[in-house]
């Protein structure tokens, strides 16, 4: 009896570690130099700290993901970061026009980089990235949690300040629909009114 479980307790180590040995496949992410998906593009499909090395280092203006994507400013997966998913004919929706310069597949768990942001507030499973900061607040172009728009409301905007690690909403704008987001309690919704332009306090 003690021999089986020892070798099943090896068996199951040994899979486990082939596992973590697989690189990460988090689909693709093709970007475009230009919006609408149009002139120069190049397809990425692995974790990507410097974008120079393919001569795409801030020219992208439009871009098609498949699967979720963590896009972020600078090399090296520094500076402000945003999750992001399907196709996006304008990346100055997320504030990223033509900042792009790193980018991996979201959630692939790479070694020794940045830990994920703040802890998500009451009923949020995880905020989005972080915003563009001021001297009091911190700007949120299109909040999104995992890839996906948020419920407008009070409830929903504050929630996701407080996701952020930041204070209460100061203002949001709800003139944006789509066609599934998520609600003030973490959960999914269908088509509905969404935040755009949040602005948090930051305390």
């Amino acid at each position: 009896m003690t021999k089986t479980f020892f070798a099943a307790a090896l068996a199951v180590a040994a899979l486990a570690g082939a596992a973590a040995a697989q690189p990460y496949r988090g689909g693709s992410a093709t970007l475009y130099e230009l919006p609408n998906y149009q002139g120069r593009s190049v397809t990425i499909t692995q974790s990507t700290p410097d974008l120079g090395k393919w001569r795409f280092n801030d020219r992208a203006q439009s871009a098609r993901f498949e699967g979720r994507w963590l896009v972020c400013e600078h090399d090296d997966f520094k500076g402000r970061c945003q999750e992001v998913r399907g196709d996006v004919p304008n990346l100055h929706t997320y504030g990223l026009m033509a900042q792009v310069s790193s980018l991996e597949p979201a959630g692939g768990g790479r070694p020794g980089g940045p830990g994920p942001g703040p802890g998500p507030g009451p009923g949020f499973p995880g905020g989005g990235a972080r915003g563009i900061d001021g001297a009091t607040s911190v700007f949120f172009p299109r909040p999104t949690v995992r890839g996906f728009d948020v419920a407008a409301g009070d409830r929903g905007a504050n929630a996701f300040c407080r996701s952020q690690g930041l204070g209460r909403a100061v203002f949001f704008d709800s003139s944006a629909r789509a066609e599934r987001a998520i609600g003030p309690d973490g959960e999914p919704v269908g088509r509905s009114d969404v935040l755009r332009d949040l602005l948090c306090r930051k305390y």
